[in-house]
């Protein structure tokens, strides 16, 4: 590990735990074994720190077109049971890297007290991910896989809801994730999506 990546772990694991405003530089310095004015030549600031962080967390957002297109041909439909992984799946892939957990707790931190982190989470967490499956569940309607009377909009946030809220309690219960925490978390979002997908399927 170079010296500028032990200045993002270092920063990274500081700023979670305590708050980006509560770090200074020097105390980031220190736990990476450097003087302050090192740091300088690998970032012009704690800001430029914070938004390599933040960079890096949108990396893991980023989906190819294709794979999400609601089309006829949509694995999902032809296989509604893969309903059940679709979302635990992408998340376990997400949350399995501690470093992602970290920068989890940190932009729910930061994003009261940044706009570009603010505006991420609107969109890319809330806003986006409930058009994608919102529109799953009229195609999944309109193919008469579940009842005509169901109500996708709140479906959506039904079923999305439920990993958000786990997550938010793994995040404040805990600095270092158990590894069975992260199974269990795993294992209630499936056992949510097919509750929730077996009310509504047509029978």
């Amino acid at each position: 590990m170079n010296t500028k990546e032990k200045i993002f772990n270092v920063s990274l694991d500081l700023f979670s735990k305590k708050g980006y405003d509560s770090v200074s530089l020097r105390e980031i310095a220190e736990e990476v074994g450097i003087q302050k004015s090192s740091i300088y030549s690998h970032y012009p600031s704690k800001e430029a720190i914070l938004m390599d962080i933040f960079n890096q967390f949108t990396k893991s957002f980023e989906i190819d077109d294709e794979e999400i297109q609601l089309t006829e041909n949509n694995p999902l439909l032809e296989n509604p049971e893969l309903f059940y992984h679709k979302g635990s799946e992408a998340i376990k892939n997400m949350l399995f890297e501690e470093t992602n957990l970290k920068i989890w707790k940190l932009i729910l931190i930061q994003m009261h007290h940044n706009e570009k982190i603010r505006l991420f989470f609107q969109n890319e967490i809330l806003v986006k991910p409930l058009i994608f499956w919102e529109g799953l569940f009229a195609l999944l309607k309109e193919k008469g896989v579940i009842k005509k009377d169901s109500n996708t909009h709140l479906l959506a946030r039904q079923y999305y809801s439920f990993p958000i809220y786990l997550l938010l309690e793994i995040c404040a219960k805990y600095d270092d994730v158990p590894q069975e925490v992260l199974e269990n978390f795993f294992n209630q979002t499936e056992e949510h999506a097919r509750f929730l997908f077996e009310s509504v399927k047509v029978k």
